[in-house]
């Protein structure tokens, strides 16, 4: 048998477990979180650029949708023009407001419907059906009060998404009507990522290429359009073959003998490109090039010009490079040749 004071230490540890036991589930990631949602990181497309800076942490979505945080600096001050003691200020309202979604404090989001008091946080708001607005006063609205569209159910039933060909759900909040193409209707995730590709510049109907009516819809219906280059833009390199000089002897016989990759920059031996495509080449003395001459053409840009070429009555009296004479020869073309022959590359 327990005496009394066994079972009220037996009590106690239990009392002190359960409590350990919740603060292990409330504790915080250990992570950097955002000071506006208590969230960590996440994905961009839906949350935005993570940003750390002055020991404060938060997503760039939540700086610019917070109900109550000024920008009162330039845009290289503090965070995109929000200074850091602003930033704190609004943590500490945001602190007391509950979200009505997760029930927890921390809730900087209020929706801007007159006489509506719910308070959210963003990602709790996404899920939930909330909508946020990136333009003007950069509103948001609970689910109730968000804007919507009249979409057609008869379109739904027969459309699909035209980004990614998956089938639609019906009268679902997630899809977005085209206001150009009345019959094309997207998933809200697909615009969404079309428009974090191809940026403010690029973003336009996928269908009709509506550069006004269609981003201005996106837009009040809660689509983030990055004002900056499109993202196939940004990559490093992106572009870089296109600054490399095509380094290859073609012709038919390659005299050199260092080989068709090497060439010299003056010379016999130098590498001329077709003056036409660029994209082949050939050294002077292989295609037997004179030194004055400036341009070149390959057998496939040879070919196809040769039927442009305006041709005299007496052409019979004109020699000529014809490919129904010499085939084997008409790799390459001379457009600069003289009737005199000109000096020529000697070693």
């Amino acid at each position: 048998m327990k005496t009394i004071k066994e079972k009220k230490k037996g009590c106690q540890k239990l009392r002190k477990s359960a409590r350990t036991r919740k603060v292990s589930q409330m504790k915080p990631s250990s992570g950097p979180v955002c000071w506006l949602c208590l969230q960590e990181p996440g994905d961009p497309e839906k949350l935005g650029e993570f940003l750390q800076k002055d020991n404060l942490n938060v997503h760039y979505f939540c700086l610019i949708l917070s109900s109550k945080l000024p920008q009162r600096g330039q845009s290289n001050r503090g965070l995109h023009g929000f200074l850091p003691e602003d930033i704190r200020k609004e943590a500490s309202r945001a602190s007391k407001k509950t979200c009505f979604v997760c029930k927890k404090k921390g809730a900087a989001i209020n929706c801007q419907k007159d006489h509506c008091l719910r308070n959210f946080h963003l990602p709790c708001g996404r899920e939930r059906g909330c909508l946020s607005q990136f333009f003007g006063e950069y509103k948001s609205f609970c689910e109730k009060h968000r804007p919507t569209q009249d979409i057609q159910q008869g379109n739904v039933r027969e459309e699909s998404c035209l980004l990614c060909c998956e089938d639609l759900s019906q009268a679902s909040i997630e899809n977005i009507q085209s206001p150009c193409c009345s019959q094309a209707v997207y998933h809200r995730k697909c615009i969404q990522k079309y428009a974090h590709t191809s940026a403010k510049h690029f973003f336009k109907c996928p269908q009709c290429n509506n550069r006004e009516e269609f981003p201005q819809e996106m837009l009040r219906m809660g689509i983030h359009i990055p004002d900056r280059d499109a993202a196939w833009e940004l990559e490093p390199g992106a572009f870089s073959e296109l600054y490399q000089r095509y380094q290859h002897c073609d012709a038919p016989t390659c005299l050199y003998k260092q080989g068709r990759d090497s060439f010299e920059d003056k010379g016999r031996w130098c590498l001329v490109l077709c003056a036409t495509c660029g994209s082949h080449g050939t050294h002077r003395d292989c295609s037997f090039l004179r030194s004055s001459s400036k341009k070149w053409e390959c057998e496939e840009c040879s070919s196809f010009s040769s039927g442009t070429d305006y041709i005299p009555e007496n052409s019979s009296d004109i020699p000529s490079y014809s490919s129904t004479l010499h085939p084997q020869e008409h790799f390459c073309r001379d457009t600069n040749l003289e009737e005199d022959s000109g000096p020529s590359w000697t070693d």
